[in-house]
């Protein structure tokens, strides 16, 4: 009998968790996304929008994403080179480019790891109280400000005419606990009990606004690349979970679900025409280079600001596919015809330089320098680094500094390798593709079974994010690709993430330079670096810690058998170069320790990776 009461109560516990009458999308809608990274990774695999136009495959609506990591209700993230307040001024500027109709807001995570940041008292988490206020976050603070910006979206709606905007508030997903797979990652106890007082907040604030509130249940299988970020599939289960507590039907179309942390998969052509279109509205909000497009060096590249609105027209273009797609669909199903998967686009290579003369260099008496490898089995590098076996990657941009309207991410990893040993490289093979302005490459050799190939996985800076990719099955392309960290700045593409470097400490070195504000999620706490600097990120913890800052513009970083850390930096304006000394690093680990370790949480211990 007791049994049946419990059973009773979870049932009824999880048809609380329903809306009482399916949410509504009505023709003419303009959808919002809202929020932190959890919303942010929304636009990068789209299930949840995907599941949206499913579920009306009848009705015209538009779909926009302005999330960004790492963000407050205010707007902290999205201030750049101005105050922490302007921020909120910027995200009203955005807010009318769209002129939402219906808002999802999926805050809460960073605020709550922002509240461990400001108590931490860790110096290398950056709390940085001159910018950001003495008075630390809270659940409290957090109430009052997200009510301040939905009390903000409405008096827009208002003031542009509009007849009011429906609210769904999402919770942020609960901290998983990984350590079985990555013990160095923290406890998440005391995250979790002040993701539940923020929760609780979201929830309370949606009854007293009438909001719908939804919140993804805790799963058996790990759902989560670091305990707080979704996988590829962990947000194909918070969409479905999402839709289902929205009222939603599960649709017969939906992807089957793939092995946890698997990214490098065919999605449905729905799916795939979301994706494109979420891109296409990235380029066009929060531009790469926007110092040299609308800000103090437009004087510089100005003319190239006139390309941003050519991305209207592409996405409009883009909505009407996915209208298109969604209608086909329907139709299949009613007539009991199977969904086809997108055809995966071809990609097209720049095309290949003639080889061109040798420059003449001034050498000293003694000196040496000859022609290792040229075009066609490299083009436009921005960073290399060699591996065990004498292979040099390299990252390859033909699209830097900025994607033009029309273009598509075919920014490439390539290893170009001397096999036969002639002194001269003579193979180049494509590791990974699809990037986007990649500007730092790191590989790692992984364990490799007796006899097999030997099998490496790379990290990559590209854009906002710092990428993983791994070749699971050693057939020398990565078959896996992961978000490790999200929320680097852009707003100088010369200054972008680069110069991934591996210390002897077995930690990961990163350097941005002077124009680029950062800010990232991590299990640790919220990590802001608004300058330039340099980030280690350890692979077995997967704690981000400012090594150094106030930088200007540094390009490599080098270190002693001491441990002691040496940084070229430039300031060409005002005719300063030179090396200095930063600090020391912390003890040494072991390389195999180190390459145990580099592999995400969510995939370390998968059979692929064994």
């Amino acid at each position: 009998m007791r049994t049946l009461i419990c059973l009773l109560t979870l049932v009824l516990g999880f048809a609380s968790l329903r809306a009482a009458e399916p949410f509504e999308i009505k023709d003419g809608d303009h959808v919002l996304f809202l929020g932190d990274t959890l919303l942010e990774r929304e636009g990068t695999y789209g299930y949840l929008e995907t599941r949206m136009h499913e579920q009306f495959p009848d009705r015209h609506f538009v779909v926009r994403n302005l999330a960004f990591s790492a963000d407050t209700p205010l707007g902290w993230s999205r201030a750049s080179f101005d105050p922490a307040a302007k921020g909120f001024d910027r995200l009203k500027e955005q807010l009318d480019l769209v002129k939402p109709t219906v808002v999802f807001l999926g805050y809460g995570m960073a605020a709550s790891l922002q509240e461990i940041t400001d108590h931490s008292g860790d110096p290398t988490l950056n709390p940085d109280p001159v910018r950001y206020g003495t008075e630390p976050m809270s659940a409290a603070r957090f109430e009052r400000e997200l009510g301040q910006l939905m009390d903000t979206i409405v008096e827009m709606n208002k003031a542009n005419g509009g007849a009011g905007v429906r609210f769904v508030l999402l919770a942020p997903i609960h901290h998983e606990d990984l350590r079985k797979f990555k013990p160095g990652l923290p406890d998440p106890s005391v995250h979790n009990k002040l993701i539940e007082q923020y929760s609780n907040v979201i929830k309370d604030l949606a009854q007293k606004r009438g909001a719908v509130f939804a919140q993804f249940g805790e799963h058996p299988v790990p759902q989560t690349e670091n305990g707080i970020h979704l996988t590829n599939s962990g947000y194909q289960t918070w969409a479905l979970d999402i839709g289902d507590q929205l009222g939603w039907e599960r649709n017969k179309s939906a992807e089957p679900v793939g092995p946890s942390g698997q990214v490098v998969q065919t999605p449905s052509a729905l799916r795939a025409a979301v994706i494109h279109k979420n891109a296409l509205f990235f380029y066009r909000w929060r531009p790469a280079n926007s110092t040299y497009l609308f800000g103090f060096r437009k004087h510089e590249q100005g003319q190239n600001a006139k390309e941003i609105p050519e991305f209207d027209p592409l996405i409009d273009a883009a909505d009407a596919k996915i209208d298109k797609i969604k209608q086909t669909n329907a139709e299949a199903i009613a007539s009991g015809k199977p969904i086809q998967p997108a055809p995966i686009p071809a990609t097209k290579d720049a095309e290949p330089v003639p080889p061109l003369p040798a420059p003449d260099f001034n050498l000293d008496n003694g000196l040496q320098i000859e022609l290792w490898a040229e075009n066609p089995l490299l083009f436009k590098p921005t960073e290399m680094n060699w591996d065990p076996q004498g292979r040099l990657w390299v990252a390859s941009s033909s699209l830097y500094p900025m994607i033009a309207p029309g273009g598509e991410a075919t920014d490439k990893i390539i290893i170009i390798g001397d096999p036969d040993h002639t002194g001269k490289a003579t193979k180049s093979t494509v590791f990974a593709d699809g990037l986007l302005l990649p500007t730092g490459v790191a590989p790692t050799a992984l364990p490799t079974a007796p006899g097999k190939p030997q099998r490496y996985g790379c990290f990559v800076g590209q854009s906002t994010e710092l990428l993983y990719f791994e070749d699971t099955k050693g057939s020398g392309k990565a078959d896996q690709r992961h978000i490790v960290l999200s929320g680097f700045g852009t707003e100088d593409t010369h200054h972008i993430l680069h110069t991934l470097k591996w210390g002897p400490d077995g930690r990961l070195y990163m350097d941005q330079s002077i124009y680029i504000h950062t800010h990232t999620e991590t299990p640790w706490g919220v990590v802001r670096l608004n300058a330039g600097g340099v980030l280690a990120w350890d692979p077995r913890t997967e704690k981000l810690e400012v090594f150094d800052r106030g930088l200007w513009n540094s390009w490599d970083t080098s270190s002693t058998n001491g441990a002691r850390v040496f940084k070229p930096m430039a300031r060409a304006r005002l005719g300063s170069r030179g090396v200095f000394r930063a600090r020391s690093l912390p003890p040494r680990k072991a390389p195999a320790e180190r390459c145990k370790a580099s592999a995400p949480a969510a995939i370390r211990n998968s059979p692929a990776s064994s």
